[in-house]
């Protein structure tokens, strides 16, 4: 009874975590890489693949586009163009699921038990999941390397004649489709250290016929010189194999807060989020102390008996393909879905294991119910949901058009504007797709391909764009000749850290002319942007809605008068209905709620003509409240009401002296009033 029970347990942990981990990645197109994945496969699907400039960004200096990934990325573009953009969602949904089910058909083989394969599937579902909801070429190198464990590294007397030449397929799509071909290079030269290793202890080993497979050395070396021979055959040669020592030479990739993160084996995550959480560190940790345990025990074992039992036991070559994995996992966490050939290995000694107690599966069945239910916690997974939830049509959706600022997005493509954008890291992709070569963009997850600077100044104007200082943003702006600035304006609740612009609205010479629930554009008052701006008049005159080519645009008024275009672009907070009768009929507690709530958005739009009668209600029932204060000091800054905005901020610093957001706007306040005399203190 116990043994049925424990499979059935394990299989269903399993079946529910993968179908949600799945259900994840088929969910609206939600990978900011994708988008100019996309682009470039629509160029390079013109037979063009050494364009002499980049196609999406202003900012690579004459640098022309590496064709690394060009066939992943042709296959990908042809996809969306025959059967559209639900048929990606199909695609990568399927291959998530195809990956897993083979790393648990390659599990069982190795340890003839279904319950230690799903808890091995679901250990590497842990590790690897927030690689593998997105759709990114490493989704199929996955796959690929499954493929070349079963034909090349699986088995015991190496790759015969057939096996041999199915790798030389495999790679020969490999090198084309992603530059992580590389990792099947190396674990096909672990695989020959293990086979030498054997070779060498095989001295030690007392009893005849301690080898059984003389020919696996052999046909490795041979499948390896074929592949290499193979790989040759791609658009850069050479080139092509030493792609990841290119890309990470400039360091750029390092400086990106996801999962390039390295892993500290002694130290536990701090602050990683979703990328690495201690679930996820506790799991790598224990699974390589497990398989160097494993190691010194078969060492020891060996050293005891010399007998060609314990060789096996041993199993070097196994054991070469683990440890050069955890190199791998050490770089970077991104790389943690090679944990496969960790848990291969520990898989190995669990068959060896004869007769294995009932009391173990039963554990390893348990384990695998609490990794099923713990992961998701840990990592998260409620805020997908939540996101879906912004999405006008939800899980419907092609894309995720709230998180990428679709209808900016639509509003930079109906008004024709053209020239040189600054916008979100993340929306770079997204916006080089749908607007270039008319806008090109900034920067996107290519940053192999920009000059090192970009990053550094993307920061800085970013910084600057949010608290200052001026000279700093003039500066980095002006160094790029950026025409349009793309500022998200996401509430702190639904996305962190996804808030701009809110500084550089305060220089005269920009000029909002959009703005939405997640994002607010300016445009550069200059000569060269005369066209963009009389686009922009054309635009909204067409449709009727209320703008002023000197101020911008009055989002008060569109909301007015233009009530089905402002509501097409979201400008109303989603719970708006709700929030205004909190404020009329609510407890305090409430009321004060709802202010702060309407307040915050309409100043992160810039509709300070309705965030100011909300933010003196709130300070009205909470007069010591400091962002209220600071906030309706600013509006009335930007509606040049100076006098009334130094009285407001004279509260605020007797209440919070020092603050330097107010000092801020108080030394601007008198600037403008030409004032000489001493700030407050």
């Amino acid at each position: 009874m116990v043994r049925p029970l424990s499979t059935a347990s394990a299989l269903v942990a399993l079946a529910g975590l993968a179908l949600v981990v799945v259900a994840i990645a088929g969910r609206p197109l939600a990978t900011d890489d994708t988008w100019w994945h996309l682009a470039m496969g629509s160029l390079y699907a013109t037979g063009d693949l050494w364009p002499r400039a980049d196609p999406l960004l202003h900012t690579t200096v004459l640098r022309p586009p590496v064709p690394h990934e060009w066939l992943f990325q042709v296959g990908l573009f042809r996809l969306r163009e025959w059967l559209g953009f639900p048929a990606l969602r199909v695609l990568h949904g399927a291959a998530v699921l195809a990956l897993l089910g083979s790393v648990y058909a390659v599990s069982r083989r190795a340890s003839g038990d279904r319950v230690a394969a799903a808890f091995a599937t679901l250990v590497f579902l842990a590790l690897s999941w927030f690689r593998l909801v997105q759709l990114r070429p490493e989704v199929f190198s996955a796959l690929a390397v499954v493929a070349l464990y079963a034909l090349a590294l699986r088995p015991e007397v190496g790759p015969d004649r057939a096996r041999t030449l199915l790798c030389l397929g495999l790679f020969a799509v490999w090198v084309n489709a992603h530059s992580l071909f590389a990792i099947g290079l190396c674990l096909l030269v672990a695989a020959l250290l293990g086979a030498a290793l054997h070779a060498v202890l095989r001295t030690f080993v007392d009893a005849p016929g301690a080898d059984p497979n003389p020919t696996r050395t052999r046909r490795l070396v041979l499948a390896l010189a074929a592949v290499l021979a193979i790989t040759w055959l791609n658009p850069r040669g050479f080139d092509q194999h030493l792609t990841f020592f290119t890309e990470s030479r400039a360091g750029l990739i390092w400086k990106i807060r996801d999962d390039f993160l390295p892993w500290q084996p002694f130290v536990a995550p701090v602050d990683a989020g979703q990328v690495f959480t201690p679930l996820a560190w506790g799991l790598i940790d224990a699974l390589y102390a497990l398989v160097l345990g494993c190691a010194l025990w078969r060492l020891w074992r060996l050293h005891r008996t010399r007998s060609a039992a314990a060789l096996r036991g041993l199993d070097p070559v196994h054991l070469g393909l683990a440890l050069a994995s955890g190199v791998a996992c050490l770089v970077s966490v991104r790389f943690h879905w090679l944990c496969l050939f960790p848990l291969l290995y520990l898989l190995r000694q669990w068959r060896a294991w004869r007769p294995v107690p009932e009391a173990a599966r039963a554990a390893l069945a348990v384990g695998c119910v609490v990794l099923a239910l713990a992961t998701p916690r840990s990592a998260g997974f409620a805020a997908y949901a939540s996101e879906l939830a912004f999405e006008p049509d939800g899980y419907r959706s092609q894309w995720m058009d709230e998180r990428y600022c679709g209808p900016g997005m639509r509003f930079l493509r109906d008004a024709q504007l053209e020239g040189r954008l600054y916008h979100p890291f993340n929306l770079g992709g997204f916006l080089g797709y749908w607007l270039a070569p008319d806008l090109r963009t900034f920067i996107d997850g290519r940053l192999d391909h920009v000059p090192a600077e970009v990053l550094d100044d993307y920061l800085a104007i970013r910084r600057a764009s949010r608290t200052g200082p001026t000279h700093v943003l003039r500066d980095r702006l002006d160094r790029w000749g950026v025409d349009v600035f793309v500022a998200d304006a996401f509430a702190p609740e639904r996305y962190d850290q996804r808030l701009s612009g809110t500084h550089l609205r305060r220089l005269p010479e920009w000029i909002p002319v959009y703005a939405s629930s997640s994002c607010v554009i300016h445009l550069r008052r200059n000569p060269r942007n005369r066209p963009n701006l009389e686009r922009v008049v054309a635009y909204y005159a067409l449709r009727e809605v209320p703008f002023d080519p000197q101020r911008g645009l009055r989002v008060g008024r569109a909301l007015e008068v233009a009530a089905e275009w402002a509501d097409a672009q979201r400008l109303r907070h989603p719970a708006q209905g709700a929030l205004e009768a909190q404020v009329a009929r609510g407890s305090q507690a409430e009321q004060v709620f709802a202010l702060e709530q309407l307040a915050a958005h309409a100043w992160r739009i810039g509709d300070f003509d309705a965030q100011i009668p909300l933010d003196r209600a709130h300070l009205r029932l909470r007069p010591d409240a400091r962002t209220p204060g600071v906030r309706l000091a600013d509006a009335l800054i930007q509606r040049g009401r100076h006098r009334a905005a130094l009285a407001v901020l004279a509260k605020v610093l007797a209440r919070h002296p020092g603050d330097p957001e107010a000092a801020y706007l108080e030394r601007r306040a008198r600037r403008e009033l030409g004032e000489s005399g001493a700030p407050h203190q």
